[in-house]
């Protein structure tokens, strides 16, 4: 055993004997879903603002200490599973989530050892678990981003998925920004969109090595200037190296239309993309049905003038 790993074992070890002691239930306003909850263990001496999320440092090659707080909110004793994760964002809509126990953890999810695994909580009662991050000395200088899951140890319900039953597994996590001193390198991109008559999708990428929460921006415009209203855009926690296709509501193209939109992703560090796509709605056997409509016209028009010019006479 190495000395590193004697260090962070005695260190988890002095935390544990701490772990399991009753703590008060968490207040209203903490973060749950509504059977337990899991924040940061508060410091001893009180502070103005509570920490919702961990944010630590460290050079590469060190230890960091912290510890998490589990509140049981319900009349009976949870059964829970505690473990540390890595964060990704969703491909389809960037939703932040956190990897499942079971499934390969390849960064500070790898590195995140918590002093209890399988823990019982009492009815309206709580415990601080400590945990420990061992920064590999080859770990890359920006931001590493997972969370200390507490899931259910088993199953509490099932979902029905294109009629196959799958068993569902409650969890609450609090999230860990853990930044690695080195160079910070914040960066986004947006791919090139692709707009229809009621919406437009859209890639944004991010290409650096801090976690953002971009700021999105999307302008549209039709025919001759007339306003495209966009809807709703997401909020972002964009995990470095994410990849995530958006999609937003566009309201107000007339039935046959031009429309001009432009996609902006601003956030903090100077970071700024953006891309803009141009389309046509309403479909071409649409358009064609126009132009055939507008050709008939047209001509019943020039047939109506000529009708009415007067022609000379013939010699008798």
């Amino acid at each position: 055993m190495t000395t590193l790993a004697r260090t962070t074992a005695a260190l988890a070890a002095l935390l544990l004997a701490g772990a399991l002691t009753a703590v008060p239930a968490a207040p209203a306003a903490a973060a749950g879903n509504g059977r337990w909850a899991v924040v940061p263990t508060p410091p001893k001496t009180p502070t103005p603002a509570a920490r919702q999320y961990f944010f630590l440092e460290s050079p590469p090659g060190q230890t960091v200490l912290d510890s998490v707080r589990v509140t049981n909110l319900t009349d009976a004793a949870l059964t829970l599973r505690v473990y540390g994760a890595d964060a990704y964002n969703t491909a389809d809509d960037g939703g932040f989530g956190l990897r499942e126990q079971s499934q390969p953890q390849h960064d500070i999810g790898a590195w995140t050892s918590t002093g209890v695994t399988d823990l019982v909580v009492p009815a309206r009662r709580g415990a601080d678990i400590p945990f420990t991050v061992v920064v590999p000395s080859n770990a890359s200088p920006g931001d590493h981003v997972g969370g200390i899951v507490v899931a259910e140890a088993a199953p509490s319900g099932q979902l029905d998925s294109g009629g196959v039953a799958v068993a569902v597994r409650q969890a609450v996590a609090a999230r860990v920004y853990l930044r690695v001193s080195g160079p910070a390198v914040p960066a986004l991109t947006v791919g090139a969109a692709a707009a229809e008559r009621d919406r437009i999708a859209y890639t944004v990428t991010n290409t650096g090595n801090l976690h953002l929460a971009p700021t999105i921006t999307v302008a549209s415009t039709g025919l001759f200037g007339h306003a495209v209203q966009a809807g709703p855009v997401p909020k972002l926690d964009l995990v470095p190296g994410a990849q995530t296709v958006l999609r937003t509501a566009l309201r107000g193209a007339w039935p046959v239309d031009v429309v001009t939109t432009t996609v902006t992703v601003t956030a903090d560090g100077g970071v700024r993309a953006s891309t803009e796509a141009t389309t046509v709605t309403g479909g071409w056997q649409l358009l064609a049905a126009v132009g055939v409509l507008l050709a008939a016209g047209f001509a019943l028009l020039r047939r109506r003038r000529r009708a009415r010019l007067r022609r000379p006479r013939g010699i008798a």
